[in-house]
């Protein structure tokens, strides 16, 4: 059986996600709520998208070819989104 996690309803957790698609590569750099970032990675691969946790280091080096996108969403979850291609 598996244990459920209590999170405080102010929790905060970031983390690094390196996301492929069919159409497009990405790193992810997310913050918000430990179960509003469970959702969003959830949604993702139910999208068909790879997704794999990276280090800071890795997402700072990441070569890209686009502006930095910052995305907020109605659940505060923050995404700086760099795309290698599209």
């Amino acid at each position: 059986m598996t244990e459920q996690i209590q999170y405080e309803e102010n929790a905060l957790h970031h983390l690094f996600l390196m996301v492929e698609a069919q159409d497009a590569t990405c790193m992810l750099n997310l913050a918000g709520h430990p179960l509003r970032i469970r959702e969003v990675i959830f949604q993702m691969v139910d999208n068909g998208c790879r997704v794999s946790k990276v280090g800071a280091d890795f997402y700072n080096m990441f070569l890209y070819d686009k502006e930095v996108t910052e995305i907020y969403d109605y659940l505060t979850t923050i995404i700086k989104v760099k795309f290698a291609k599209v």
